[in-house]
């Protein structure tokens, strides 16, 4: 049998590659199987790692802000396309979610500064195309926070000047329109193309604030205040921005649309080079997974496109996760099989650091299991 594992990353554990390999390590525990590992990503993180793996480039790093207006450093990989110059980003390595403890303080604080600050050194680099992978972000501001790195200046209802510290969605009015046009011009001679990784759009129910704000702190005032202010944004924009993506990274998707940015989705602007459609012409079975699957996975994570994608090949696809959302059944329509690789009940911090030998224990009990129904001759290899 010809086993494709196409893996997510497992966030705070394990890399797209590091989770399928520990899988391949169980599932060759058994004989009989043939193995192929690709490291995949949907926009969040890993998505530039899983791209180093397709092309050939090299790793630079630049100076902005994060999420709290601290001074960091962030790694992009620079690689050619014929002649052209390309940089891939990620825009969790600029303001993730990162498994912080979160509050009312953070949804009030954090900004996507220093993404604009970046965009502006891509530019004055040549860069002639940027692969930005939102996903994974402690963000709610609309992208507005990116304006304001590119220079542009955003206002409240009284015309006062917003701070660049804070979160500027909250007291948005509008921006300065000549400023908007001469930085939207600019930014023309660099293509920008924004791998998103949910469907969501801008507001509404799955939204960007109803379905992700919480879980980044906001609470209930909050909520309300920025839903109110996405409207506005539309409204300043005289844009649609209720596309598909649009509400990826806390909003920042739109303000990319805004400016000019292509919007598609990181699975699908990771598998331009992956190319995974040719690797599953050769398989029997496809694994994929993600640490969590619940009714955000259904907004179009990559489990749910790999499934889509293997469905159209006629491919059975099993799904592996650290947890599963029990009531979730809407999952179970795009697998043959949802299984979760805890060993027991055990604290957080445990259960991740256990993560890789948990995985490598599932491949050999599900590939095992597997083998024996289909009435595959096999061998158990013994372990060393």
């Amino acid at each position: 049998m010809n086993v494709l594992i196409a893996m997510d990353s497992f966030k705070g554990a394990l890399s797209s590659e590091r989770a399928g390999k520990a899988l391949e390590r169980g599932i060759l525990r058994t004989s009989g199987h043939q193995t192929t590992v690709c490291s995949v990503a949907d926009g969040g993180e890993g998505s530039v790692h899983a791209l180093a793996a397709c092309v050939k480039g090299e790793y630079k790093t630049w100076q902005c802000r994060d999420a709290f207006h601290q001074r960091i450093t962030v790694r992009t990989l620079l690689f050619k396309e014929g002649e052209s110059l390309c940089c891939a980003v990620e825009a969790a390595d600029i303001f993730g979610l990162h498994n912080c403890e979160v509050s009312s303080a953070t949804a009030a604080t954090a900004s996507t500064y220093g993404l604009g600050e970046l965009l502006n050194q891509l530019h004055g680099h040549a860069i002639h195309k940027v692969l930005l992978f939102l996903g994974g972000t402690i963000t709610t501001d609309g992208g507005l926070g990116v304006l304001q790195g590119l220079g542009i200046r955003l206002y409240d209802q009284m015309g006062n000047v917003l701070p660049d510290d804070c979160n500027p969605l909250f007291a948005f009015d509008h921006w300065d329109e000549e400023a908007f046009q001469t930085v939207r011009k600019k930014l023309g001679d660099m293509k920008l193309l924004v791998g998103c990784d949910v469907c969501a759009p801008l507001y509404g129910k799955e939204g960007c604030v109803l379905t992700y704000s919480a879980q980044k702190g906001a609470n209930a005032m909050q909520m309300h205040k920025l839903e109110q202010q996405l409207h506005l944004l539309e409204q300043r924009s005289a844009r649609n921005l209720m596309q598909e993506g649009c509400g990826a990274g806390g909003g920042c998707a739109a303000g990319l649309h805004i400016l000019g940015a292509e919007l598609t989705f990181g699975y699908e602007l990771i598998n331009r080079y992956v190319r995974l459609e040719q690797r599953l012409h050769t398989a029997d079975l496809v694994i994929t997974g993600e640490g969590q699957m619940n009714h955000q996975t259904l907004q179009g994570k990559l489990p749910i496109r790999i499934a889509q994608a293997a469905k159209k090949e006629g491919i059975p696809v099993l799904a592996v996760c650290g947890q599963r959302e029990v009531d979730c059944d809407a999952l179970t329509a795009y697998f043959q099989g949802i299984f979760t690789i805890q060993q027991g009940i055990y604290p957080l911090h445990e259960a991740l650091a256990h993560t890789e030998e948990y995985l490598e224990e599932t491949g050999y009990q599900l590939l095992r299991l597997i083998t024996m129904a289909a009435g595959i001759p096999h061998t158990v290899l013994k372990e060393s």
